[in-house]
């Protein structure tokens, strides 16, 4: 199961009312950490783990200060600094060596589930949303707003009425449209869907035969680009047009250029040679193109089978969708690694005691 807070609440809404439950929300972070402020998860007393907000290492502790949340009715503060050596992060053995502290928050009917079934509803329509949970009660408000993949860091605290609030951004899933229906584009749609994202697939050649070749948990449809819906255009982050024919290609890029799009990725099957050619039958120059075109798409990785090419593309749209430079790691400048490693990081005194109680 994907990890992003759309399909945990896809999850979780059909066990809503079969188990009680806790909201977990990193509220602060030191250093290095696995997820930072706004990082959610979801806890019941039979033993669901929905989400992380770790590498794995403290979920289990978490389940049990979850527990004491819904025994004790009232929302719970835990530590987990893994520089302290008194600190329950030390025997966990958790090597990251930062510190994190998580908010737990009953979620249940007397607090309206702190609306996750209406942001379910709005994520489902490809709205984002700011859930703004109040810190000392166990309640919650939103706000609907534009989809922002960009940022890394998706929440902060702040004051609001007076009240300390922890803002986190909560995403719709990445959408990603498929033009084509060739064999070479099912790994492509499978690890998309192995990503979390929404995958539509779209071609007029397509049949029922040539559908059955292509995972079930995609939207699959029988059109060509311009026939497309301007509503579900304005929901693309992604476009891979690979028809294996010029003039489809050339129609679609054509197409694709006059909607009102979210500046998509688009790449293009093919070497750049290829790509002059289709735009020259579509009549367009680089210089008009409204969207940029990927042309060779993918990231130079090497490998030349469908899924090793499924992978270089998938990993230059990602990069696009969520802005990153799609550098190794180990080649970003020091600075650069401390201020992602400290992004929004308030400056806490944690406590030496492994939970703080209200």
């Amino acid at each position: 199961m994907s990890n992003h807070f759309y399909h945990l609440l896809a999850t979780w809404l059909p066990l809503k009312d079969e188990a009680n439950w806790v909201l977990g929300a990193v509220i602060n972070t030191r250093g290095s950490v696995y997820r930072k402020t706004g990082a959610l998860m979801l806890l019941s007393d039979a033993g669901h783990q929905l989400g992380l907000l770790s590498g794995g290492c403290i979920e289990s502790d978490l389940l049990l200060q979850a527990r004491k949340v819904m025994a004790l009715g009232k929302s719970r503060k835990v530590v987990y600094d893994a520089s302290d050596d008194s600190n329950i992060a030390w025997r966990l053995g958790i090597g990251c060596g930062g510190a994190a502290e998580i908010l737990l928050h009953p979620c249940n009917k007397q607090n309206q589930f702190l609306h996750l079934p209406t942001i379910f509803s709005c994520l489902q329509k490809q709205q984002a949303c700011n859930l703004h949970l109040q810190i000392e009660t166990a309640y919650a408000s939103f706000t609907s707003c534009p989809r922002v993949f960009e940022q890394r860091q998706h929440g902060s605290l702040k004051q609001i009425n007076g009240e300390q609030v922890l803002s986190t951004l909560i995403n719709p899933l990445p959408h990603l449209l498929v033009l084509g229906n060739g064999v070479d584009l099912i790994p492509l749609c499978q690890l998309a869907l192995v990503l979390g994202w929404r995958v539509t697939l779209a071609d007029q050649l397509l049949n029922a035969h040539k559908r059955e070749n292509f995972p079930a948990g995609i939207t699959a449809l029988n059109l060509c680009a311009a026939e497309l819906d301007n509503e579900l255009l304005q929901q693309i982050d992604g476009v891979v047009i690979a028809h294996h024919n010029m003039r489809l290609d050339a129609a679609a890029i054509t197409a694709l250029q006059e909607k009102e799009m979210q500046n998509p990725y688009i790449g293009l099957l093919g070497p750049a040679k290829r790509k002059a050619d289709v735009l020259a039958c579509a009549a367009l120059q680089e210089a008009q193109l409204r969207y940029p075109i990927a042309g060779p798409m993918g990231l130079a990785l090497g490998g030349d089978l469908p899924e090793s090419i499924a992978l270089s593309v998938l990993a230059e749209c990602h990069a696009k969708i969520f802005g990153s430079s799609a550098l190794p790691l180990s080649a970003l400048p020091l600075s650069d690694m401390r201020a992602n490693e400290e992004t929004a990081t308030h400056a806490i005194n944690f406590p030496m005691s492994a939970v703080a109680e209200r």
